[in-house]
């Protein structure tokens, strides 16, 4: 059986109090759309990091109640395609990442994705290389948010999640509640330089 979940499904911790949206049986397929890390809100180069409401950021859809998973099992996840919306968001900023200090103040730039590349401007554009920054389980206990990652999974941004991998979280609650999130069109492992070109869908 295949199921879509929608990105108005969403949540900004992983938790077992959070009620599942979706139930599903080992085997299901299920199209997950998502929103870009800041929950969608940098549409244009005028929409500045300093006004973000900072409490609505890498949020995940779900969670996704898998029947039969128990605590104790391991939850296998194929990841068989990743599509990303026409542009994406790169932001650093002052302090922030290996360069910050380079730098005055917050920045961010919308990308347009265009034929396999990301155009930075009309000098320069680099290669897509997508992958799932927030992908995780609910822990055994209390909420951790989307931005941490842990033992359930989470915020692991690494570039090993992307098309074709399959990962194995363990399951610490009943249905595992399984989210994921904070796509990104191309991203350096462990966003060192909190450069990231983020990219809902």
């Amino acid at each position: 059986m295949t199921y879509r979940l929608s990105s108005e499904n969403y949540m900004f911790s992983f938790s077992k109090e959070t009620q599942p949206v979706l139930y599903v049986n080992s085997g299901d397929e299920v199209e997950i759309e998502t929103m870009d890390c800041f929950a969608d809100q940098i549409k244009t180069d005028g929409d500045k990091l300093e006004q973000l409401d900072w409490n609505r950021v890498n949020p995940a859809t779900g969670p996704v109640y898998v029947k039969g998973a128990e605590p104790g099992d391991v939850l296998k996840i194929t990841i068989k395609n990743i599509d990303i919306a026409a542009q994406g968001v790169v932001a650093t900023g002052k302090e922030l990442g290996v360069l910050g200090h380079l730098m005055e103040g917050l920045y961010a730039k919308v990308l347009p994705i265009k034929d396999g590349q990301v155009v930075f401007d009309d000098r320069f554009s680099f290669p897509l290389n997508l992958m799932i920054g927030v992908i995780g389980v609910a822990p055994p206990a209390g909420k951790i948010n989307c931005g941490t990652p842990g033992s359930h999974g989470g915020n692991m941004d690494t570039k090993l999640i992307s098309e074709n991998s399959i990962l194995y979280l363990p399951v610490f609650v009943e249905g595992a509640l399984f989210g994921l999130g904070d796509l990104h069109a191309a991203m350096g492992d462990g966003e060192i330089g909190v450069f990231r070109c983020g990219s809902g869908r």
